[in-house]
């Protein structure tokens, strides 16, 4: 099986007995022997004074000089259409049956379809068992599909015929070396599965929702302890009148707002640099948070979400095929259904992430007004935008 020079290039002469009748214009899915283009001028043959073994030899042999310009797929795709019409005659040698099944496996190859050229170098070895291309082919048509096992038994079989053959050795160390990183991945795959489970789990047990980011802080899915003790959330607070924010990265759901609000503002806290009138001290401070501020994922789209985070990818998870199929298109929200909640400051966080027209929109956003200003009117009469 070594590999052999390649051809000059050919003749003008050549390139008019080589070319196709019909010439492959996409329209066929492959060429086999139910829709060849060619077999009306099959049937003109078959008045010839040759026998049909003859006739495919003759058509062996275009089939294998098409070949010999393989790099352009022209002739590769002409050498289809060769085989498949010996294919279609009539005459008993297995062994020729064989070789031209090989033969059209190995045209298949180099066109990049690995199914079609596993379908007929397995033809070829179930004529003839001993033929060694037959089974290179079926193995490495059989690594292209990932059909790891499956290579690993023709390298097997063609190894038992040529123990030396060292196109099969290399392709059954690919195929192990692949077995190895397949296992890995499902094994990776089973934990994702598991963790990702288990921690949505404990979100739906909380009462939260969780929908896409709507500023450009990115996701952060609240971080849940194993023991399930308690869940701590990325927090981002805006202050709308400034644009200014301050980001709370580990908010205990089991503090309250109070707690926090007399952590950021109280008599002990640092005053807000850009705050020079002074206008958000403790006891003017107002906390807000947006009903309805992103649509809630749905269960699949949070799952393939969550286990991104947890080093999975829904992509390559055979259970996610819808999420793959129908790419989730996120809803426009009514802008009626949106309005400033404002926060009861006893209530912990927890609480108030799982009131019914909270959504929390890739992390919670809790907005800081003051109270007695222009502004706040303004913001609770819907006036203001993120």
């Amino acid at each position: 099986m070594s590999a052999e020079p390649e051809p000059s290039a050919p003749t003008k002469e050549q390139e008019e007995e080589l070319l196709p009748a019909l010439f492959w214009d996409g329209s066929e899915d492959w060429i086999n022997e139910d829709n060849c283009a060619d077999f009306a001028a099959l049937q003109s043959l078959k008045y010839d004074d040759s026998t049909p073994e003859e006739r495919a030899e003759e058509l062996k042999r275009k089939g294998n000089d098409a070949l010999k310009y393989k790099q352009n797929k022209l002739y590769v795709r002409k050498a289809v259409q060769q085989y498949t019409l010996a294919l279609l005659e009539t005459f008993e040698d297995a062994k020729l049956r064989a070789v031209i099944h090989g033969n059209r496996a190995h045209a298949a190859l180099l066109l990049g379809n690995d199914g079609k050229a596993l379908e007929d170098a397995k033809k070829c070895v179930a004529l003839d068992p001993e033929n060694v291309k037959g089974w290179f082919r079926a193995a490495k048509a059989s690594l292209g599909l990932a059909r790891l096992d499956e290579c690993v038994g023709h390298c097997e079989n063609g190894l038992a015929l040529e123990p030396d053959n060292a196109d099969i050795k290399a392709i059954l160390k690919s195929a192990k070396r692949a077995s190895v990183r397949q296992e890995e991945r499902e094994a990776r795959l089973t934990r994702v599965r598991k963790e990702t489970k288990a921690y949505l789990a404990r979100v739906r047990a909380r009462g939260v929702k969780l929908g896409p980011p709507v500023v450009g802080a990115g996701e952060h899915f609240p971080k849940i302890e194993e023991t399930d003790e308690a869940a701590t959330y990325w927090t981002l607070f805006v202050y709308p009148e400034s644009m200014q924010t301050d980001v709370i990265e580990c908010f205990d759901e089991r503090a309250t707002f109070r707690e926090q609000a007399d952590e950021m503002f109280g008599a002990e806290a640092p005053p807000l640099p850009w705050d020079d009138s002074g206008r958000y001290s403790r006891d003017r401070v107002e906390l807000y948070y947006q009903s309805n501020a992103a649509p809630a994922y749905p269960p699949e789209v949070l799952e393939a979400r969550v286990m991104r985070g947890y080093g999975g990818d829904a992509n390559e998870d055979e259970k996610n095929e819808k999420e793959k199929a129908e790419p989730w298109q996120k809803p426009v929200i009514d802008p009626r259904d949106q309005k400033m909640i404002l926060i009861d400051e006893s209530k912990t966080l927890g609480e108030v992430l799982a009131e019914d027209e909270c959504v929390v929109p890739g992390h919670p956003i809790v907005y800081v007004v003051a109270k007695g200003t222009e502004f706040r009117e303004k913001f609770l009469a819907g006036e203001w935008e993120l």
